[in-house]
């Protein structure tokens, strides 16, 4: 009895600090402050970094995000990283804004993936879920399109359009397209300060 009383008491100190999403990334983004690309690298160069831990581009939409470890009462343990925008070809996705969460699972290279799908001004919603995987050197996360799950809206104009252009009501694929994803540009592959996807001229 006492312990229940404990467990209502920890949810609603938490629900009164803002809503629980549990496993579930929130229905609409959140905006942090202080991202800058400079502000990222500061931060990823005070502390140890896992595998997944770095900035990344999305070359298709020309977007950069740091991927950083995170906890915070409002989510689950389950949702162990956060994908935060800090630099973008569309001026009116905010810096610092979450653009997706990330959850291990049993194998150290696949993830499970939300990233959100659609867009309203400077919102961003719907939050679809796919798997992605990390290569072996850890320099890029692709993601397996045909897993993505998402809901149509078709009042919304869709975010990483063209990631999610392949998804309709229908389940099939049709032909098979070259991986999307994610490329490591920072912390550098060696001490030369090289980049991962940076030839490098003897």
């Amino acid at each position: 009895m006492i312990g229940a009383m404990l467990l209502l008491g920890i949810l609603s100190a938490t629900a009164a600090d803002g809503d629980y999403y549990g496993d579930n990334p929130p229905a609409q983004t959140i905006v942090l402050p202080g991202y800058s690309p400079e502000e990222a690298r500061q931060r990823l160069d005070n502390s140890p970094l896992q595998p997944l831990e770095g900035i990344w581009e999305y070359p298709e939409e020309m977007i950069t995000a740091v991927i950083e470890r995170f906890s915070s009462p409002q989510f689950s343990r389950k949702l162990k990283y956060r994908i935060v925008l800090i630099d973008s070809e569309d001026m009116s996705l905010l810096p610092g804004t979450v653009i997706g969460y990330i959850a291990e699972s049993a194998d150290n290279r696949k993830f499970e993936l939300w990233l959100y799908s659609q867009q309203d001004g400077t919102r961003l919603l719907g939050p679809a879920k796919c798997v992605a995987t990390l290569n072996g050197d850890h320099t890029s996360l692709i993601f397996k399109k045909n897993s993505l799950n998402m809901r149509l809206r078709f009042n919304f104009t869709r975010f990483l359009p063209r990631l999610f252009r392949f998804i309709s009501v229908s389940p099939t694929i049709e032909k098979e397209e070259l991986p999307i994803g994610f490329n490591k540009i920072y912390p550098a592959s060696d001490s030369n300060g090289t980049q991962h996807n940076e030839i490098r001229y003897l």
